[in-house]
């Protein structure tokens, strides 16, 4: 008698449809929110990479470089980053020589908001001889992801660009 009731009410099949989409439904959203997430990552990431080629760019025109031209490269890698927050932006420049046995020297750097970057004049070895020079651009940008920064907390975007002088194949300091 008891094993007609337990049949009847496996084969019952009314909220099968409920409990289907409960069980399904946090794993839609968790994936929609992830690809909104991955989505910004990716369009903030090239903001980056644009704004330490805008700021390389800026600096390398000019045989001669002083600190009015370093803020307005910075400011012009901040502008690259809207409509997200500039605020976060961060920027080490240095202007790299080589010396007679081609091995990078710094000559110069302007810094905002972050810490200098150590290893930057270094990491241009092997990209110019003796007398030359490179310009190096190191741009960092603190991404919190909106919905999933919770479990993954914020990360750094960074981007290093070296050029040359477009006149020179060295870009001097020149004091105001």
């Amino acid at each position: 008698m008891h094993f007609k009731k337990i049949n009847t009410y496996i084969k019952n099949n009314d909220g099968l449809a409920f409990i289907e989409g409960a069980l399904i439904l946090p794993m839609l959203l968790t994936l929609l929110f992830g690809l909104y997430d991955i989505g910004q990552a990716i369009i903030i990431n090239q903001k980056v990479t644009s704004a330490a080629h805008m700021a390389a760019d800026l600096v390398t025109r000019k045989l001669t470089v002083d600190n009015g031209d370093m803020l307005d490269a910075y400011g012009a890698a901040r502008l690259v980053i809207d409509p997200y927050d500039r605020a976060p932006l961060s920027m080490d420049i240095v202007g790299i020589q080589f010396d007679e046995d081609d091995d990078p020297e710094e000559k110069w750097r302007y810094t905002n908001n972050m810490a200098q970057t150590p290893s930057l004049p270094a990491s241009a070895d092997g990209l110019g001889v003796s007398g030359e020079g490179v310009v190096a651009v190191s741009v960092v940008y603190p991404y919190t992801p909106y919905f999933s920064g919770g479990v993954i907390g914020s990360f750094d975007m960074q981007e290093i660009s070296y050029l040359r002088g477009r006149k020179n194949s060295y870009v001097r300091w020149t004091e105001e």
